[in-house]
């Protein structure tokens, strides 16, 4: 097992995923996780092959988000709003085939990472249509937004970076530092989003099934 110090030296290279999820993880025999500096093109042959970026910000210099976007404003989201949140989520990853129940939403705010203010809601007059969702392990210092979507209807209207922007001037008076990964080849293009509001890194995780 990695190490904490190990893990907070270089978190992205370290692990594909944040240091206390990795601690109650284990891989099951017939996937492989494998950082693309010890990666071969062999080892993907005859099996499932997919791509995950991880990224860092350092937390040190966050941009304070700029106007909301016309029509939106920005609130926390409150745990009584769970189903709302769930059927958001399931529209935006449509295409990926995620589906969220109420029930698992609900349970996010009972984990030991969970911190309500890292819970952002984009809304159109009432209505839910984009958020992120941040967690904080105080164990390594690290926050991580570990959700961030944004419903078809309305993208491309700058609403995913003020989330996340939001999201980091939360994270930045008590977290260390802050992660975030996602699939590299996801037709929405997240990690272009992260990049532009500060995010570092070419670390590339690749699962093999």
């Amino acid at each position: 097992m990695i190490t904490l110090q190990e893990y907070c030296a270089n978190p992205c290279e370290t692990l594909s995923i944040p240091y206390w999820k990795a601690k109650g993880m284990s891989i099951p025999s017939d996937m492989d996780i494998v950082h693309h500096s010890r990666f071969r093109e062999e080892m993907a042959a005859g099996r499932q092959h997919s791509r995950y970026f991880r990224l860092i910000h350092h937390l040190r210099s966050v941009p304070r988000p700029g106007p909301a976007p016309s029509g939106i404003t920005f609130a926390p989201i409150s745990a009584d709003r769970a189903g709302e949140l769930a059927d958001m989520i399931n529209r935006s990853y449509r295409h990926s085939g995620i589906q969220v129940t109420e029930e698992e939403v609900r349970g996010w705010t009972n984990a030991q990472v969970y911190r309500p203010e890292l819970w952002i809601g984009a809304f159109a007059e009432e209505t839910l249509v984009g958020s992120a969702i941040g967690e904080f392990d105080p164990e390594a210092g690290e926050a991580v937004i570990e959700w961030l979507q944004v419903l078809p209807e309305y993208r491309r209207r700058g609403i995913a970076a003020a989330l996340v922007l939001r999201t980091l001037n939360a994270m930045a008076p008590f977290a260390d530092f802050a992660t975030v990964s996602g699939e590299c080849d996801n037709p929405t293009q997240p990690e272009t989003v992260y990049r532009a509001c500060g995010f570092q890194g070419d670390d590339v995780w690749h699962i093999l099934r």
